[in-house]
């Protein structure tokens, strides 16, 4: 990867100020979507062509797109928790602070992303702001939302309170997540149908997590534990479904529905209206895991 020419750039981020070397990768690491390059100041050249200007051109690859920039993050907008590209309303503007530009009078990823905050090398800033968040820090996840929306109108709603006072399914619940209402006698899960991604549809309102023991579980299971977790379903009559891609996700663990949505005797129905939501009340590592 061609070096790029060795300069300081000054500039302010969160009220403070930093002095960041322009390098370019000198890492001599081949960067795979799976490479961690924030927070490092290694990897200049992944987004620049050469030296930025201060107060002028960034010179940055594929004309400044960010959909290709920040490719690892770069969802559709059926999967990613707000969409990009798009003109703000003339009330949201009005509401906008100055320190959420838009580009080209659109909400793109520097609208409430920071991008020049990770170039710094430092492991405190990543802890205080890993999302690089304008503004941050917040006391809480939708902080930065209400800084351009008007909280007063957004009422918080439990997707997962899904009868009426009849035990009658209410149909507007089941569409804040599927496309249609399943047919929850029979349809199994592989033909339910959903708006968007799985791990996007929760944490809308339930943060990122990485659990148990910090581990990160929203992946392909090896041949090995996908063996366990067969045994497990046929040993514990329940289901342990992974999404289109063979990946664990929300849903493989826990049980969305409420209790009497899905009839008592089907496995799909396990879990629900248990603590945490588990489909293995109390012993849930026992479903993949042997020890």
């Amino acid at each position: 990867m061609k070096r790029l020419v060795v300069t300081l750039i000054i500039f302010s981020t969160m009220g403070m100020v930093f002095a960041q070397e322009i390098t370019g990768n000198k890492t001599g690491v081949v960067v795979t979507d799976d490479t961690d390059i924030h927070y490092t100041g290694k990897f200049c050249s992944e987004c620049h062509e050469k030296t930025p200007e201060e107060g002028g051109n960034k010179f940055l690859k594929f004309g400044g797109d960010f959909g290709q920039l920040c490719k690892c993050h770069n969802y559709t907008p059926g999967e990613y928790i707000h969409p990009e590209n798009i003109v703000p309303s003339e009330e949201i503007k009005a509401k906008m602070p100055d320190t959420m530009p838009l580009t080209d009078g659109k909400i793109s990823c520097v609208t409430c992303h920071d991008i020049y905050l990770q170039c710094q090398k430092s492991k405190r800033l990543k802890w205080l702001n890993r999302r690089l968040l304008r503004g941050a820090p917040y006391g809480k996840r939708t902080g930065i939302c209400f800084r351009c929306h008007d909280e007063k109108k957004y009422k918080m709603l439990d997707p997962h309170t899904q009868l009426n006072a009849n035990g009658d399914i209410i149909v507007e619940k089941c569409l804040y997540c599927h496309v249609e209402k399943p047919d929850e006698r029979q349809a199994p899960y592989k033909d339910v149908k959903l708006i968007g991604n799985l791990e996007m549809l929760c944490q809308r309102c339930h943060a990122e997590r990485k659990h148990p023991a910090s581990a990160n579980h929203l992946r392909k299971p090896s041949a090995g534990t996908l063996a366990i977790m067969k045994e497990g379903e046929k040993k514990f009559s329940i289901i342990l479904p992974l999404d289109s891609d063979g990946k664990v996700t929300c849903a493989t663990c826990h049980n969305p529905h409420e209790k009497g949505v899905i009839p008592d005797k089907r496995a799909e129905a396990k879990g629900a209206g248990e603590k945490y939501r588990h489909r293995l009340p109390g012993k849930m590592c026992m479903a993949c895991h042997k020890k």
